[in-house]
């Protein structure tokens, strides 16, 4: 018997479907199933464009006529040869899954530029689980890493990218992972969106997370160059991107734009 469980938030439900729990916003998708988030076939009827880089893996595909991404948890280090992509936990509301999809939802109504969550599913098994995050897809975007090696980003960019973080940081929104792949950017417009908000939070106490949270960044940008013979980035760059963040007023960053 399938169980099917409303939830607090506005269009939040919950599907109980033996070992695997589907939460979903139920005005953008209608009675998901777990073929949904089979990656494998999603893989097959995706576009060209259809893995992305980054840890686990994710893919581009369309459902009830939505644009939408499927992320995939898989863990990574030395601890993947072991549990490969199973994490410990048996309450789905705590898994990684749960949590993202509703950061991203509490991020949304504050009209942050983020992707717009569909649906999370959690599978259990035993002590652990499976976990597994479908967005809608950003048009017209690319990640900060990704032109940085084809391009250079002129000074709207760098001041958008600053302006961006400056909002997410003034809504006490924590990125775990605040790198130069989790940057998109629209060249043509200088938009900004932050992605990947896997063990993200909301922390309402200190500022010394903020620092760290750019210094992360700042490290992620150095990196690259140092890795690659062509990366265009420099110290006046991560300078814009500052004169961008310490603005009094923050307005570079846009919502989901396929809202």
């Amino acid at each position: 018997m399938h169980k099917r469980v409303a939830v607090s938030s506005k269009n939040e439900s919950i599907i109980n479907r033996g070992k695997r729990h589907i939460l979903y916003d139920a005005s953008l998708i209608e009675h998901p199933q777990a073929e949904l988030f089979d990656i494998d076939k999603a893989r097959r009827h995706a576009d060209e464009q259809s893995l992305a880089e980054g840890r686990g893996h994710a893919v581009f595909f369309k459902h009830q006529g939505h644009a939408l991404v499927l992320k995939h948890y898989q863990r990574g280090g030395k601890i993947a040869a072991l549990l490969g992509d199973k994490y410990m936990g048996v309450d789905c509301n705590r898994s990684r899954s749960f949590r993202e999809w509703r950061l991203l939802a509490q991020m949304c109504e504050l009209e942050l530029p983020v992707p717009t969550p569909v649906a999370a599913s959690c599978v259990k098994h035993g002590m652990f689980y499976r976990a597994d995050l479908i967005t809608r897809q950003l048009n017209n975007v690319v990640t900060l890493a990704d032109h940085l090696l084809k391009a250079e980003c002129d000074e709207a960019g760098w001041t958008a990218a600053g302006s961006c973080i400056r909002r997410f940081h003034d809504a006490s929104v924590y990125h775990a992972d605040l790198n130069a792949r989790n940057i998109l950017l629209n060249p043509e417009t200088s938009k900004v969106y932050l992605i990947d908000f896997d063990k993200g939070s909301m922390r309402y106490l200190g500022d010394s997370w903020k620092a760290s949270n750019l210094a992360r960044l700042q490290r992620s940008l150095l990196k690259f160059k140092s890795l690659n013979e062509v990366f265009h980035f420099s110290q006046d760059n991560w300078n814009t991107l500052l004169d961008g963040y310490n603005k009094d007023e923050v307005s570079a960053c846009s919502p989901d734009a396929t809202k």
